[in-house]
């Protein structure tokens, strides 16, 4: 959510009328009805869990300030019976949906009402579903300096179809990480204009990310065999041990994150498949290439002709590949944005051309489906798994999800 960045890279909210009491009443105007943007409903028969772990790294100095040893938030969706016993979970705190606005306005959004967010459709701390075995594993890291729930309504989805997923904030990078007990840890990015600074963020923004991804990924091997590695000791959902597993983890990411989901792959062969929404590739990955499928999905300005990394990457892989391009949208079309910002410009709050200038002129809804149908697709395929595949044809052959030979 950060303003002024590296296309690709960075990206990246009761008065009443005194009655007189000789004249006659005058109708109280009526109150606007309050804009809440909202999750559309998971598509998945399963209902859905979701636990927040507070996780610290002993063995690392946080790279943006030396003197802290390095902590995340991740937040893993996974397949529930529960579906009404526990509370939802917040799509975001109070505090984070403040640095969200904040984080608005400094990409040129001139906010002029208020609104509020819709809760999600995980429920806390509910017990994992153990009837359908263990389940697949996939790691979410978002967009640049955005936040880990950015991407909720695909993790959630996912979730519904019996994944189990695993958003990281990459603290002190992401817009706002929130720990137990409203502790806020916002952003250390400077903001910058100047491309090769940007490039240097970038670069060791995604250092620190594959070091993060590891390590939540030793994290889960931890939970797998029984232990909690929760630093403030919340216990872990009933049953959650026993629904991961390690044998099949793939990885996604927005922006940033999908170049972090290819390098990870690169570097830990604990991670089977990848894909990359819309995001500029960087790092050993483009010359080495991987042996692993790995799906690429551009905007309407992105591809192998527009983008020279993933021209690079293209040439050097010799995994099984695909591409495509989603017709109509533009970046922020890849995350939770595009559900979001259409609903603000219904409303007045932004203006509409601001709308169509991050999330493009696809229908959300149709966007957001077709982003669901992809991945879930592409996993379900790579896992074995092929319950699913019955709706996979009607989904990924719609007019505005292009394949690119």
């Amino acid at each position: 959510m950060l303003g002024r960045v590296f296309r690709g890279l960075l990206i990246p909210l009761l008065a009443l009328a005194a009655v007189d009491v000789v004249a006659p009443a005058e109708p109280v105007p009526s109150q606007p009805e309050a804009v809440v943007a909202a999750l559309p409903e998971p598509t998945g028969d399963d209902a859905v869990g979701v636990v927040d772990l507070h996780l610290v790294d002993p063995a690392r100095q946080d790279p943006y300030v030396p003197d802290l040893t390095r902590e995340l938030m991740v937040s893993i969706w996974y397949p529930t019976a529960d579906r009404s016993a526990m509370p939802l979970r917040p799509w975001v705190s109070e505090q984070v949906a403040r640095a969200y606005t904040d984080g608005m306005i400094q990409i040129g959004a001139p906010i002029t009402g208020s609104w509020t967010w819709a809760p999600s459709h995980g429920r806390v701390d509910a017990g994992a579903d153990i009837a359908g075995g263990r389940r697949p594993i996939v790691l979410f890291s978002p967009g640049m300096g955005m936040l880990r729930e950015a991407n909720t309504a695909q993790a959630e989805d996912l979730a519904s179809h019996g994944f189990v997923v695993v958003a990281m904030s990459h603290t002190h990078e992401s817009l706002a990480t929130e720990f137990p007990g409203g502790r806020l840890e916002k952003s250390l990015l400077p903001q910058t204009t100047d491309i090769d600074e940007i490039k240097a963020q970038a670069e060791l923004a995604m250092r620190v990310r594959v070091a993060d991804t590891r390590f939540v990924l030793d994290r889960l091997a931890d939970i797998g065999a029984g232990a909690d590695p929760d630093a403030d000791g919340h216990p872990l959902p009933v049953n959650l041990a026993g629904i991961l597993d390690m044998s099949k983890i793939a990885m996604f990411g927005h922006s940033l994150g999908g170049a972090t989901a290819a390098q990870v792959m690169h570097d830990d062969r604990r991670v089977a498949a990848g894909v990359d929404l819309d995001g500029t590739l960087l790092g050993s990955v483009l010359t080495d290439g991987l042996d692993r499928p790995f799906m690429l999905i551009g905007g309407t300005d992105r591809g192998r002709a527009q983008d020279p990394s993933w021209q690079q990457f293209w040439t050097a892989d010799h995994g099984p590949k695909l591409e495509f391009r989603l017709d109509g949208s533009q970046h922020h079309s890849f995350c939770d944005n595009q559900l979001i910002v259409p609903v603000l410009a219904a409303a007045r709050i932004v203006p509409a051309d601001f709308a169509a200038k991050i999330v493009g002129t696809i229908d959300p809804r149709d966007s957001l489906d077709l982003q669901r149908g992809s991945l879930r697709t592409f996993f379900d395929k790579t896992f074995g798994r092929f319950d699913d595949l019955g709706k996979a044809p009607a989904t990924l052959l719609h007019p505005e999800m292009i394949p690119v030979p």
